[in-house]
């Protein structure tokens, strides 16, 4: 008789222990990203789950972790970050234009950390830099300055480049009045800008081969995740090496557009702007609310040149860019 009493404590301790286990998980702040690549690529997102784990968090044991992937298919993050809305985040993590705007839209209550992203979507979506009105706050990335930076930047390295195509993504809002944003700096420089659309790999090998019948001398690629997906940048890298053309690309450090045969890249530095945000979902973990969380811009920008691919199009990188470069690739 005492042992079948002791036997049904124990099962009664044990199921005891099991949901109050199973409260314990229930009960940990839950962090949702929404990410605009796959995820089995390096990325924000990739990163950010580092320098969680930097911090000292782990899925289940003090934070739950929600991840969506977009898969470089930026008409689904609504849908997606819908579906993290539901299973009630502490916070949303997100970046790019695309991914921002869909979080916010999904959601006015829940603190969303968003970046890097343009400084007029960041207007938009916190209002206040210094003190957000809204449930966004986050991380910009002054867009135009670094765009034109890039392009003088290229015009310095090749020269003789007069017409150069800008290839973006006209899915996202951020390129809506690109090249045209641009014309100041290139009638400074110039040049004459040739606007190229491409949702990535969808449509990259209809749209170079349409290009390789323009007039064009230099191509400039804008930030995007479709634009920067490695097998688009793989073919974007080849058709420009085939039609020895100078290129440079506007993207973050995680994007390696000159390790793969770009001739520039210029963009800022992702690993910084994260780290960064990963501190501000901390801190909301902890009770912060996103009005006491200030919009940043980073000032911290990182310039890549490929001196192989410079070779191959017998250019010689000026003494200038190569002083200011954080990498250069042999």
């Amino acid at each position: 008789m005492k042992r079948w009493v002791f036997l049904a404590s124990a099962l009664c301790l044990a199921a005891i222990s099991s949901n109050v286990g199973a409260q314990r998980v229930a009960d940990l702040p839950r962090v949702a990203i929404l990410s605009p690549d796959p995820g089995s690529t390096r990325s924000a997102a990739s990163l950010f789950l580092e320098v969680l784990r930097d911090l000292g968090y782990e899925d289940g044991r003090n934070i739950r972790l929600q991840s969506r992937f977009a898969e470089n298919r930026l008409d689904v993050l609504p849908a997606l970050a819908a579906g993290l809305v539901k299973g009630r985040p502490d916070v949303i993590y997100t970046y790019n234009t695309a991914g921002a705007f869909a979080a916010a839209r999904a959601t006015r209550s829940i603190p969303i950390v968003a970046g890097p992203v343009g400084e007029q979507t960041m207007e938009q979506l916190a209002g206040n830099f210094a003190q957000p009105v809204a449930n966004v706050t986050g991380f910009v990335s002054p867009a135009t300055h670094e765009d034109e930076k890039c392009l003088q930047l290229l015009k310095e390295a090749a020269p003789d480049v007069s017409r150069i195509a800008v290839l973006l993504n006209p899915d996202n809002p951020v390129w809506r009045d690109y090249p045209a944003a641009l014309g100041a700096a290139a009638d400074q420089l110039g040049l004459v800008l040739v606007r190229v659309d491409s949702r990535g790999a969808v449509d990259i090998d209809r749209v170079l081969s349409e290009l390789a019948s323009s007039a064009i001398d230099g191509l400039l690629v804008m930030g995007d995740s479709t634009l920067a997906d490695q097998g688009v940048r793989a073919r974007v890298v080849e058709f420009t090496q085939q039609r020895r053309l100078p290129s440079a690309s506007v993207t973050s450090s995680a994007n390696p557009f000159a390790q793969d045969g770009g001739l520039l890249q210029l963009g800022t530095d992702l690993d910084y702007i994260v780290r960064r945000a990963a501190e501000y979902v901390r801190r909301i973990i902890h009770g912060a609310r996103p009005s006491e969380l200030p919009v940043e811009r980073p000032a911290k920008f990182r310039l890549s040149v490929n001196l192989a691919t410079a070779k191959v199009l017998g250019l010689t990188i000026p003494p200038t860019i190569l002083g200011r470069a954080e990498e250069v690739i042999e």
